[in-house]
């Protein structure tokens, strides 16, 4: 079988990006959940969470959903954050167009806040993602990549039938699976095209939180194997990508990476050659940093327009993509001066790690003393409705700290006594504890405790079950620098 030569259209499908091309203004009316505009009185993280919590105290009748945020907690999600960080990102990526990582934070209401701005896609790992990615950009399968390289074939077979065109592979036996589904799918449809590909190469990954190069990635020495093998099953390889690894820490890492990508991209195209094929697509993968350092997370969850806080720009130590763009952005455009090629990256963490937050009520207080005596508490234990089998599996994948920030507390005032404090998970197990010894007021049974950057990684990770309700606002804007 002969790879299909490919048009104008299918090369471009709609990865093109302009960075002069504005985002589309947010539809409020159009998006599929509840939300609220935050009063002017909100001024920040703190104050969002007492308001929300007192509003559902004032209410006369409770719903399900209202009873279970006052007696387990719920989540704040600012929506306007989300649409900052677009707008920050193509400052640091005009070349670039997002697709948000779903997998990170499978949210309907981020989804579409996305997915309406016309200039961010998706990146989806399973078949839900790929459903909730269509709705959220109008059934336009052309602004989604399926980008699990090791998937089941039936997924792969209903993910063609809603029109999906791209799909990532690292190996023979994927490429082989999609050949499969493809002939399914040309037996239901005999004009349907093949759908293209994008080998996902090894690269290193050792600075990440999270490595993937352990299950994902063709090393150097089976590109060109792989290219030959595509081009037996008439499949075309339209560009590579790569991922530095979850939460990365070494912008070099970057360097490395696009370097390896560009190798890649010149062995595909000396295999396709002679079918006047060439790759068009580079995709950068994700691992991020949820911090921009350019203040796009100024402002969050306030209730009125603020200036930017010099504060809030990070300072030089700390992880931010910034630092990552002043490596990625002048190195693409060394590497691929003309537009040839189109770029895609895969963000997840920097947008949604800043733009959600979690209110947990202590349901049990216990008190710790000192051996000698009764009457001298050493240490107090919290036990609220999260863990680490929930949304704070983090502490145990990845060493995560999550530092909790007691509500209803002058957390200024000098002469409130702070105790080592112990804050637990429901499960009662010795392993789950989400901070150890921190240092909080006294409590009790009832009182609440805030932790902030919330968003990735957490919700999709805990049971459905398990996940709490989320209420949704839209906080104050950041005047650009």
């Amino acid at each position: 079988m002969s790879v299909v030569a490919s048009s104008k259209e299918d090369r471009c499908l709609d990865f093109c990006i302009d960075s002069k091309t504005p985002s589309a203004p947010l539809d409020f009316l159009s998006l599929p959940l509840p939300f609220i505009e935050l009063p002017s009185t909100v001024g920040g993280l703190k104050d969002c969470a007492e308001f929300h919590i007192c509003s559902l105290l004032k209410k006369t009748t409770l719903s399900a959903d209202d009873e279970d945020a006052l007696d387990d907690g719920f989540v704040l999600c600012d929506l306007n954050i989300i649409r900052k960080k677009l707008q920050v990102w193509r400052q640091l990526f005009p070349r670039v167009r997002p697709l948000f990582a779903l997998k990170c934070n499978p949210d309907p209401m981020v989804a579409a806040v996305l997915g309406q701005s016309g200039v961010c896609g998706f990146d989806c790992a399973s078949l839900p993602e790929v459903e909730l990615a269509l709705k959220s950009v109008s059934n336009n399968p052309r602004l989604l990549v399926y980008a699990n390289p090791q998937r089941a074939e039936k997924d792969l077979e209903m993910a063609l039938s809603l029109g999906v065109r791209a799909l990532t592979f690292d190996g023979p036996e994927e490429l082989h699976k999609v050949h499969r589904a493809y002939q399914q799918r040309l037996a239901a449809q005999s004009n349907s095209r093949p759908p293209q590909m994008i080998l996902r190469i090894l690269v290193p990954d050792e600075s990440s939180t999270v490595p993937l190069g352990e299950k994902f990635g063709a090393s150097p020495a089976r590109i060109a194997s792989l290219a030959n093998l595509a081009l037996t099953l008439g499949l075309r390889i339209i560009g590579v990508s790569f991922h530095c690894g979850s939460g990365n820490h070494d912008p070099r890492a970057y360097r490395i990476a696009i370097e390896l990508a560009a190798e890649a991209i010149q062995t595909i195209d000396l295999v396709q050659k002679d079918h006047k094929a060439a790759c068009w697509l580079l995709d950068i993968g994700g691992g991020y940093p949820g911090l921009d350092g350019m203040g796009g997370d100024a402002g969050r969850f306030c209730g009125s327009k603020v200036k930017l806080d010099e504060s809030l720009v990070q300072e030089d130590e700390t992880e931010t993509t910034e630092k990552v763009s002043n490596i990625v952005s002048p190195l693409l455009n060394k590497l691929f001066p003309h537009e040839q090629i189109h770029f895609v990256s895969e963000p997840g963490r920097y947008f949604v790690e800043g733009a959600f937050a979690l209110c947990s009520r202590i349901y049990q207080a216990q008190s710790e003393y000192a051996s000698e005596s009764r009457h001298t508490v050493v240490r107090r234990h919290y036990f609220i409705a999260q863990g680490v089998q929930g949304m704070f599996k983090d502490c145990l994948l990845c060493n995560e700290v999550f530092t909790p920030v007691p509500l209803f507390v002058d957390s200024c005032c000098t002469d409130v006594i702070r105790i080592p404090s112990v804050i637990h998970g429901p499960s009662g197990e010795l392993y789950d504890i989400i901070a150890r010894d921190h240092p909080l007021p006294f409590l009790e049974a009832g009182d609440w405790l805030l932790f902030d950057r919330m968003g990735a990684y957490t919700l999709s990770i805990a049971a459905r079950s398990d996940r709490p309700p989320i209420r949704y606002v839209i906080g104050g804007t950041a005047i650009s620098r």
